[in-house]
């Protein structure tokens, strides 16, 4: 995996900019984000697995972790509002995920 390729879909997906993008861009980035949600999610879920059950801080993480199916089944919506909102939410997932993951402290 390329972490320099998932901070640069996590920068795209949480611009601070006053224009929404293109939806094409929106459906191009949904797909990437996709992709490293999907690498990241079961290295993810090993390490907050690893936490103490029962614990405040593994419920948070758990139940974060038991949403991404339900929030990455959902389409980009008919309008560029809601596809704006959907992979902006995706770029929070994948970020929480790249955290969580431990990749970073890994330096891969």
């Amino acid at each position: 995996m390329d972490v320099n390729e998932v901070k640069a879909a996590i920068v795209r997906a949480l611009p601070e900019q006053s224009a929404l993008p293109p939806y094409a861009e929106l459906c191009e980035l949904r797909e990437v984000l996709l992709g490293h949600i999907e690498v990241l999610k079961p290295l993810a879920a090993e390490r907050i697995n690893r936490l103490n059950h029962g614990t405040l801080a593994w419920y948070r993480k758990r139940a974060k972790l038991d949403s991404i199916p339900y929030e990455v089944c959902q389409g980009l919506g008919s309008g560029l509002q809601s596809a704006a909102s959907h992979v902006r939410s995706l770029g929070y997932t994948l970020l929480f995920l790249v955290e969580k993951s431990g990749v970073l402290g890994r330096g891969e």
